[in-house]
């Protein structure tokens, strides 16, 4: 190693972006140690980044098994024969369990996944940095990405999600919408994963780990699908409250008695059921064809309502009066409602004159708002 690469070795940073700048116009190969709480290493062979690796985006073994694309069994018997050596992925091409493109596109999407989830830490999460030369990573150097190609991706990736909002529920659990807000939805692949595998216990983060997909794609078809309505961020779960204390006994109680049961109430007086007239009624004159009649003007006497009870005394509920609102009759017009029994005009047993509807009309209607969905 050169007498430039030999000082880097001892020096530490104050950033990712810092570091890789002087790491990769030295030449270096080694592992570049980020500390933290988004902590991860960053590979180099001659100055080119060739693998990254972080807890808060899925590596190589995560993408292939979670995803179905090479068996555990198979990834653990790779991975005995060749992660001494850092050739892991060598080993899965050559034994056809993945092709060399494949494999070359799962180490660019993990190289691009971690370095951006790194890259856009904030500073607290942060914590120093430390390179150690000839470091290799045992998946091996099966592709390789420059630095100033890789920031290029990151700032793509950074513009992109300032146009999709929401960006405050990324760290948070998400959960399925129970209600579909819509006729109906055009979802893609990891769109319906999402939706299927959101159970209010996993962040978008924990659902690419989950189904071996690209952490930042996750977060960006999960902000997508929260402008959908398709899925939202988990509520908190309810306090569990102590249950309700029941009441004590009365003051000066003895300690073991029972309280006494309450007085029954009153039962008010049974209404009497004789008629009496208004008292205006005893000044107006007999009639004198009908001895003992009152006069024809004379206003009725109301008759009392006997209130109905329970068999213990109890009033019931009064009832709703029977004059609601007119209800609809089968085949009434539009503009109206059609009074019950024969009218005048309409001759009893016949059947309205309705007309009948305009199903162009209400065909082309139909196409129009289906067209502005």
């Amino acid at each position: 190693m050169s007498g430039a690469a030999a000082e880097v070795t001892t020096r530490r940073w104050g950033g990712v972006p810092e570091a890789l700048d002087e790491l990769t116009a030295g030449r270096a190969t080694g592992a570049l140690h980020v500390e933290g709480v988004v902590g991860g290493t960053i590979y180099l062979l001659d100055g080119e980044i060739y693998y990254v690796q972080t807890a808060a985006a899925p590596g190589v073994d995560c993408l292939l098994q979670a995803s179905g694309t090479v068996p555990p069994s198979v990834f653990q018997t790779a991975w005995t024969a060749g992660a001494a050596a850092g050739q892991v992925g060598e080993v899965l091409v050559k034994s056809g369990a993945l092709s060399r493109g494949e494999a070359e596109l799962c180490t660019a999407a993990a190289i691009t996944d971690g370095a951006f989830a790194l890259f856009t830490a904030s500073p607290a999460e942060m914590g120093p940095v430390r390179f150690a030369p000839g470091e290799g990573h045992w998946w091996g150097a099966l592709r390789r990405v420059g630095a100033a190609a890789l920031e290029v991706q990151i700032r793509k990736r950074r513009r992109l999600l300032e146009r999709t909002p929401p960006g405050d529920a990324d760290d948070q659990p998400v959960i399925a919408a129970a209600r579909l807000g819509r006729h109906h939805v055009v979802l893609t692949d990891l769109q319906w994963e999402l939706v299927v595998h959101a159970d209010g216990r996993r962040t978008p983060r924990e659902l690419a780990r989950l189904l071996g997909r690209s952490a930042f794609t996750a977060v960006l078809e999960t902000r997508r699908l929260m402008t959908a309505g398709l899925v939202r961020v988990a509520t908190a779960p309810p306090l569990n409250l102590p249950p309700a204390t029941p009441p004590g006994p009365p003051p000066g109680l003895p300690p073991g008695q029972a309280p006494p049961p309450p007085p029954p109430s009153p039962r008010p007086p049974a209404a009497s059921t004789t008629p009496s007239l208004p008292p205006y009624a005893a000044a107006l004159p007999a009639d004198p064809e009908h001895p003992g009649a009152r006069h024809a003007s004379e206003t009725p006497a109301p008759v009392p309502v006997l209130a109905r009870r329970t068999p213990d005394g109890a009033p019931l509920p009064r009832r709703q009066p029977a004059h609601a609102l007119p209800r609809r009759q089968p085949g009434a017009a539009l503009r109206g409602v059609v009074p019950v029994g024969p009218q005048p005009d309409v001759p009893s047993g016949s059947v309205l004159d309705v007309p009948e509807p305009d199903s162009g009309l209400l065909s082309r209607v139909r196409n129009a708002l289906e067209g502005l969905r």
